[in-house]
């Protein structure tokens, strides 16, 4: 999976729930989020894991190279 692979609404997602809790999460973008290995159900909701994380970190980092 890969940044440009992600909608608008997953990017904007994951970049959220890099940052913490988002309670506003839809359902259904959640669970393709969890299907593209992403994001993971957890006891407090759901939570970005290491490859959503690293995924967002790589954008982050890359846009502030260019």
């Amino acid at each position: 999976m890969t940044w440009s692979d992600l909608d608008e609404n997953e990017r904007t997602a994951l970049k959220r729930l890099n940052r913490g809790p988002y309670p506003a999460l839809e359902p259904s973008l959640a669970e393709r989020l969890i299907a593209y290995g992403l994001v993971e159900r957890r006891d407090r909701g759901i939570g970005i894991n290491r490859a959503g994380r690293e995924l967002v970190i790589g954008v982050l980092l890359n846009q502030r190279e260019d």
